[in-house]
């Protein structure tokens, strides 16, 4: 009786389609093996799969088809990947073919005349070494916390060299591009070992670095969240650069995954140690940290703060002072500028208004696909959705009640920078959001007005005074970890400002927030211990686990009825360990379900 083989095709399938049984031609039988690339028939096509398993016996009541060829003798991927497949499979609730069509490289037919390098100018290694046998007698997880990239760049480097002594690969996953520049160009004397490894490689590019990281020939590997799926020969760590940055989940295409949660599987099944680094580490890695999971290290400390002033925005008000700058902050801009020092501004809102708004009925201008409030950009005078790009004209009457009376209320990028050239109108102010992205002479500027997209352009050794214009614009948003963020962007600033004779000024209308209590003493546990409080009362992470079931449907009625038996259904299984809320209509096509475990009650992480 012929051998069959169990095929995950390369394709993007529904969930319940991982794998199809094929019959093995007799040529063959001898050849085939797990992890190798074959060539399937499949729905009246020829398409690429892998071997996920082999069984002698043929016991399936249909007729299988047979497998057309062996594609390559060697297996491309090893043993660890197929189990990391079915693992985000069931993780991530997606198909294997899914994930597989996702981590399989494209072999190139041809050779492709786009071919270009990952070009840069090397600098020689920081001076400043650290003292990393941490690491080495670590056992566990580690998070490492830092303050100067002098000193991360220095622990990194000892990392990849000790494992290179081993012939051991090193890791290193960056959140953006960005990143990914301020730590390569550090590794120059070790050129001929590393590897880029990008999406938008060339396709013959990234299938040489592809086999020289199978090869074993690159010790050190560098990209973004992707590079974790690279064929790894013998791996000795990964570092995850930046933990907490929001870009290492991927939020489209499915499936949705973290690269946290997949580096430590990775870990789990090579063997080799998970190391997350940052400049303020996220809660739930500090989390881990207290309940004994992971181990801590702080690389270095701070050499010196600036000086930090809080403002209430509540007392400017009362003294007739209703601009968005207050007067702490204005004099601070006035002697930079006599001095011919450099401010930077923060805002995260974009545009001139944050909203749109009738002063008669109350109507709200928001985008029609997200339900979001839209925003009001005077050099175009539209009206823009930062979450999914929609644009309108600008509003002259209500289109509820038709009243003219239509008011932006609000702070954004653009406005504050009409208010500074009115109040400077001899500075060179300039402005850096994802929409005015001229970085190449942005520190020619005396203010500089930015949103969180600006702070890896800045040269913030030439910065005197950072202003938070708004600090209550961060952690008013439906986020349960808006304050967490906020109090990370403190701090991130906090060290972004090395000397004593700089300045923080951040301006709110909560001064007595426990955040800012712990930003000004510098107190990481005080922030900890009461984050922690209030996210334990509200059965929130890292307390719960939370899943986003997302239902879309072209049919709204017949998909607002499905969604909602699907929500009863649910209610009726689950019991104290699991919360479901109702469902949630994000847009017209699309319908989230929010699920809360509680892990405090049950197992629900593996």
């Amino acid at each position: 009786m012929n051998k069959i083989a169990q095929i995950i095709p390369a394709v993007r399938l529904k969930r319940s389609l991982n794998y199809f049984d094929y019959l093995i031609p007799e040529e063959l039988a001898e050849q085939i093996k797990i992890g190798q690339i074959v060539e399937i028939p499949f729905r009246n096509q020829a398409v690429k799969g892998v071997v996920f398993k082999l069984q002698n016996n043929n016991d399936s009541a249909y007729e299988l088809k047979t497998l057309t060829k062996i594609i390559d003798p060697l297996p491309y991927l090893a043993p660890w990947q197929l189990e990391l497949i079915e693992f985000m499979s069931e993780y991530y609730f997606v198909s294997m073919a899914m994930v597989l069509k996702m981590i399989l490289p494209e072999i190139p037919k041809r050779k492709s005349a786009n071919n270009k390098e990952f070009n840069m100018d090397f600098l020689d290694p920081p001076k400043r070494q650290i003292n990393s046998d941490v690491i080495s007698q670590s056992s566990k997880s580690l998070l490492l916390s830092y303050t100067y990239l002098d000193s991360k760049i220095s622990v990194y480097r000892q990392i990849i060299q000790e494992n290179a002594a081993k012939n051991l690969q090193t890791v290193i996953i960056v959140p953006e591009l960005i990143n990914l520049e301020k730590i390569y160009q550090y590794l120059g004397d070790f050129k001929d070992i590393s590897s880029v490894l990008l999406n938008d490689l060339a396709k013959n590019k990234f299938w040489q670095e592809w086999l020289r990281i199978k090869n074993n020939e690159a010790k050190i590997i560098i990209g973004t969240r992707s590079a974790l799926f690279a064929p790894f020969k013998n791996l000795g760590a990964i570092i995850i650069d930046e933990e907490d940055n929001v870009n290492h989940k991927q939020e489209e295409p499915n499936p949705r995954y973290n690269a946290k949660t997949i580096a430590l599987k990775i870990a789990d099944l090579t063997g080799a140690k998970a190391i997350f680094c940052a400049l303020t580490p996220s809660l739930n890695s500090l989390f881990k940290v207290t309940t004994k999971e992971w181990d801590y290290w702080d690389i270095d400390k701070d050499a010196a703060a600036p000086q930090i002033t809080v403002i209430d925005r509540s007392e400017e008000f009362k003294k007739g002072n209703f601009s968005m700058f207050s007067e702490k902050l204005l004099q601070s801009l006035e002697t930079n500028l006599s001095q011919n020092k450099k401010s930077f501004l923060f805002l995260n809102r974009k545009g001139s208004a944050t909203l749109v708004n009738c002063k008669d009925c109350g109507f709200i201008a928001i985008c029609p696909t997200c339900r979001l409030p839209l925003t009001y950009h005077k050099k175009t005078e539209e009206l823009h959705c930062h979450h999914c790009s929609y644009k309108s004209p600008n509003l002259l009457i209500c289109p509820k009640c038709k009243s003219p009376e239509i008011k932006l209320t609000g702070t954004g990028t653009e406005k504050a920078e009409t208010e500074l050239v009115k109040l400077f109108p001899k500075s060179k102010i300039k402005l850096l959001d994802f929409e005015n992205q001229a970085m190449s002479d942005i520190m020619s500027a005396d203010i500089i007005i930015g949103t969180q997209y600006a702070f890896e352009y800045i040269d913030w050794e030439q910065i005197q005074t950072i202003g938070v214009l708004n600090s209550d614009t961060l952690f008013y948003v439906p986020d349960y970890r808006s304050l967490e963020k906020t109090y990370n962007f403190l701090i991130k600033f906090r060290k972004y400002l090395t000397t004593t004779d700089k300045e923080l000024v951040c301006q709110t209308f909560s001064p007595d927030n426990y955040i800012f209590q712990a930003f000004k003493a510098n107190d990481l546990k005080l922030f900890y211990q009461k984050e922690t409080r209030e996210r334990k009362s509200l059965d929130y992470p890292p307390f719960t686990k939370l899943i986003k079931i997302i239902f879309q449907s072209i049919d709204f009625n017949a998909g607002q009825e499905e969604v909602d038996e699907i929500f009863k259904f649910l209610n009726s299984k689950t019991n104290d360990k699991i919360i479901i809320n109702p469902p949630l209509l994000v847009h017209a096509q699309q319908v989230n379900i929010i699920v809360f475990i509680s892990l405090n009650k049950c197992q629900f992480y593996r």
